[in-house]
């Protein structure tokens, strides 16, 4: 029994015994290196989506803040461009006015000239006619 327990201690630990050739060595390197590489690519993969994600929130938040910015200045640019329609009414009527008011009262001016043209015409008329009846009559 104790050949058979010396043999098989023996064969048990025969592969311990055994040598690594330079082909095994590099086979165990190249796998290690290759396990390394594929934790490192899903850690970086990883990283990237939690990246990915974090930034487009980010992007999503300031894409929201800058549609809120332009609803903003749009509902103000309306604003002032309906003060900007009401001034140009207040002006064109301010315009009106000042018209009217150097307006009217050249227009009454020049009525007035003319009728007083015609007074004075008439006027020079009848001094010519009481001139000529006061001649005629000794």
């Amino acid at each position: 029994m104790k050949f058979i327990t010396v043999v098989s201690l023996m064969l048990l630990t025969s592969s311990a015994f055994g040598e690594l050739t330079k082909e095994d060595m590099r086979t165990i390197i190249r796998e290690e290196i290759e396990a390394s590489e594929k934790r490192t690519r899903e850690y970086i993969d990883l990283k990237n989506d939690v990246l990915d994600k974090s930034l487009s929130a980010r992007i999503d938040a300031v894409n929201t803040k800058i549609d809120a910015v332009d609803r903003s200045l749009g509902a103000r640019i309306d604003a002032v461009d309906k003060r900007l329609g009401d001034m140009r009414l207040m002006m064109i009527g301010f315009i009106g006015i000042i018209v009217a008011i150097i307006a009217i009262p050249q227009i009454i001016f020049a009525y007035r000239d003319r009728d007083w043209k015609q007074t004075r015409a008439e006027i020079q008329q009848l001094r010519e006619k009481v001139e000529a009846l006061q001649n005629a009559s000794p």
